[in-house]
């Protein structure tokens, strides 16, 4: 235990010789106690908060943030803050806003302080909104690892500038950089974080999340300390995104969405959200977060494409579900006609597989007694009326698209009814009648002759059948055909 002691003092006296390396202020400490004291009250914890006015101010500010705004009343006491936020929360955010504080004011490093904390801001951000998807009660606390996990880089430059430098201006990346820093000072970043964590006393949740940031977890995790290490290491890969350095941008949500073991959607809702998040904190903390117009239209595009893909595969499992459906009325259907059973047994089968497959809401079967005969329904299923039923009725010597399909023998697919071309079509008997905005009218064959139609249509507002539905329609009413045979 001594050795390891010693080993570390050596590892880390250089800590000691760094005068800009301030010690974690008592009211930080004291917050910390209160906080973990469970018989502490809120107005215990204000009155601590209050010693510091600049903590308060931002605390305030905080409370009163769109994340918190609960209430239209304004939060105009700390003590009323802290109730809101709650004491983990409080002493989580004292923790991230007191640690900056320090931080901040190390100025040496040169190339590590262009634009540090405006990636630290953003990691801690998207930290945060990323915990919410894992049910993280303590949001807060994802918050400071995220803008503290890369610390140890800040006061490894403030310790060596011209080697910090030379190094993070290579910008080497995960286990190369932690090797590289391990050559040049003896020690990586990780391992400075966590000699911070612990010399003030940080939860130790949170030293985990700033030590073990760029391990690689299979899956996440269950341990907290290591969950946070597991979000700060994902946050940091859309920090990248905000900025527009992500060089594979356009196919982050769903690979992040893998990797959090999460839908795509929820995490593609948190990506737009994410900027009014981030100049909500900025400012808090008085950071410049720069143009984020270039994530914006980022979003935007992940937005259109997974929604393309969505689409599409939206479609295709619709048509396997039809096809499986489809498969299952035919076999039925035979399986009825083997049996020997009633012709209007069968056909009413057909017709409501047309209403469950293709998604009608009312189907007829129209039949004529000869050339010269009127069409009229035989067979009905679905939101039929006794009207509808009377007026369907179509002489086959009045030109429309029932008699039009009786000769051609042609589907006719009015995907929208109202448009002129298929509205000249129309007869004014059909006119009155066919009332619906989408409707399709497919021929039934006996051998080569057409002797009915089948009629199927849709309601308002409803999507017009698709090429699929028309497919099935054609199918159903091949069945009717084999049905009359009978």
């Amino acid at each position: 235990m001594a050795e390891a002691r010693r080993a570390t003092e050596n590892t880390f006296g250089f800590l000691d010789e760094m005068r800009e390396l301030p010690s974690l202020p008592q009211v930080l400490v004291k917050i910390a106690r209160v906080a973990s004291d469970p018989k502490a009250s809120a107005a215990e914890m204000a009155e601590v908060i209050l010693r510091d006015q600049a903590l308060t101010l931002k605390l305030l500010r905080i409370a009163n943030s769109a994340r918190y705004a609960l209430y239209a009343q304004r939060v105009t006491t700390v003590s009323r803050a802290v109730m809101l936020l709650g004491f983990q929360s409080v002493r989580a955010m004292s923790l991230g806003l007191g640690t900056y504080h320090l931080l901040s004011a190390l100025q040496r490093g040169g190339a590590i302080l262009e634009g540090f904390w405006r990636e630290a801001i953003s990691t801690a951000v998207i930290c945060q909104e990323l915990a919410g998807l894992f049910g993280v009660t303590v949001s807060e606390e994802a918050f400071v690892a995220g803008l503290l996990h890369d610390v140890g880089k800040l006061v490894l430059a403030q310790h060596d500038p011209e080697r910090a430098s030379q190094l993070y201006g290579s910008a080497p990346r995960g286990p190369g950089l932690l090797a590289a820093e391990r050559e040049l000072f003896g020690v990586d970043h990780t391992g400075v974080a966590g000699e911070l964590a612990r010399r003030w006393e940080l939860p130790e949740v949170l030293r985990k999340a700033m030590t073990q940031h760029h391990r690689c977890f299979s899956a996440p995790p269950s341990d907290r300390g290591d969950l946070l290490a597991f979000l700060v290491s994902a946050a940091k890969t859309l920090s990248g995104a905000l900025s527009g350095d992500s060089p594979d941008a356009h196919d982050l949500a769903p690979k992040l969405a893998r990797v959090l073991r999460k839908p795509v959607g929820p995490v593609l809702g948190i990506l737009q959200g994410l900027p009014a998040r981030l100049c909500e904190y900025a400012s808090f903390f008085e950071i410049e977060v720069g143009d984020l117009k270039v994530y914006a239209l980022w979003v935007e595009e992940e937005n259109r494409r997974l929604s393309d893909v969505f689409s599409e595969q939206e479609g295709e499992r619709r048509r396997t579900e039809a096809r499986r459906a489809e498969m299952a009325a035919i076999r039925e259907v035979h399986a009825l006609l083997v049996q020997g059973a009633a012709r209007e047994t069968v056909i009413l089968r057909v017709l409501r597989a047309a209403r469950e497959i293709a998604g009608s809401r009312r189907t007829v079967v129209g039949l004529g007694g000869g050339p010269a005969a009127a069409v009229r329904p035989a067979w009905a299923d679905g939101d039929v009326t006794p009207a509808f039923l009377e007026g369907f009725v179509f002489p086959r010597d009045e030109e429309g698209v029932i008699t039009e399909v009786l000769r051609a023998g042609q589907t006719v697919h009015a995907f929208d009814a109202r448009m002129p071309y298929f509205s000249r079509l129309l007869s004014a008997r059909e006119a009155r009648t066919l009332d619906a905005p989408c409707f399709a009218v497919l021929p039934i064959l006996k051998d080569t002759e057409t002797i009915g139609v089948l009629y199927a249509d849709r309601n308002e507002g409803e999507e017009p059948f698709h090429d699929d539905d028309i497919e099935t329609l054609a199918t159903l009413a091949d069945l009717i055909s084999l049905a009359l045979r009978g």
